[in-house]
């Protein structure tokens, strides 16, 4: 209920709850529905309307309004399609892996999978790859990592806590499983605790490589992303800012060649509810900062 309430509080919903285009066509679409009632009323003898009519107009305009505010509530989604090219950057609440979109997955530079030893987390973006789609069997996970690590520029790393070959920020390696592909990509990196951290230009480096690989050995397929070093990244950036930087490096990385029909950008319900994303507002960027 935080993420309602907050939302509700913005300039950006009551822009596009009241003040839009859709909402004044439902607002005198309600009215008329209103006035034409009270003709038909009038008509059986049951409201006069020459004694009341000009009365009237006041709470029909107020019913009009609470109707037309209670019916566009705040939003889980946003989409915007960029004039002129064939894609659209879609902003969303929910689960990342609903649906059928290949997902890109955050990992760290050494490319851990174990949950054993505690570098990754169960309930992490890669700890959920590994438990819902394999079983919990990293093994077949690094299997597959391999295969496009085995072409990336690799270097031996004597403190790392895990895995003892680090890789660039930005290296991306394609996981598959359930008719999906799962493409990890290197955005941080653990410290010999183990503790993971990022900038933000080691995400937007690494969203940078990212469409570049997807480019060259992706299948045009819909993507979702989640907000890349907001959580165990520890950025320390706004999820707001974050989703509209990701928006703007996918149109960026898609200025010469699409790679992707449809972005969506995930936003966690847990971490809506409690950072006050208001997706009417990112609603305003993909239409003033895409466009």
């Amino acid at each position: 209920m935080k993420y309602f309430f907050k939302s509700i509080a913005t300039y950006s919903f009551w822009r596009y709850a009241l003040f839009s285009g859709e909402a004044l066509a439902k607002l005198l679409a309600t009215v008329g529905a209103l006035y034409l009632f009270m003709e038909i009323l009038d008509f059986l003898g049951i409201y006069n309307k020459n004694q009341y009519s000009a009365y009237a107009i006041f709470p029909m305009i107020a019913f009009a309004i609470i109707y037309v505010v209670v019916t566009r509530r705040p939003i889980t989604r946003v989409s915007y399609k960029v004039p002129g090219r064939d894609y659209v950057v879609e902003v969303r609440i929910g689960d990342i892996f609903a649906g059928t979109n290949d997902v890109v997955v955050s990992t760290n530079t050494t490319f851990d999978t174990s949950m054993a030893n505690g570098l990754i987390a169960t309930d992490s973006l890669q700890g959920q790859v590994a438990t819902r789609f394999f079983q919990s069997n990293t093994d077949e996970i690094d299997k597959q990592l391999q295969i496009d690590l085995a072409n990336a520029n690799g270097t031996p790393r004597v403190d790392a806590p895990g895995k003892g070959i680090e890789y660039a920020i930005g290296t991306v390696a394609r996981v598959k499983g359930h008719g999906r592909t799962f493409y990890f990509v290197a955005m941080s990196r653990l410290n010999a605790q183990g503790t993971a951290s990022t900038t933000i230009r080691e995400v937007e480096d690494a969203l940078s490589s990212l469409w570049a690989f997807i480019l060259t050995h992706g299948e045009l397929k819909n993507l979702s992303v989640p907000l890349m070093g907001t959580g165990r990244g520890r950025t320390g950036y706004p999820r707001k800012k974050m989703s509209e930087r990701m928006a703007q490096s996918f149109a960026d990385g898609s200025k010469d060649q699409v790679f992707s029909n449809r972005l969506s950008i995930v936003i966690r319900p847990e971490d809506a509810e409690n950072f006050g994303v208001n997706l009417y507002q990112i609603r305003d960027y993909l239409v003033q900062g895409l466009h």
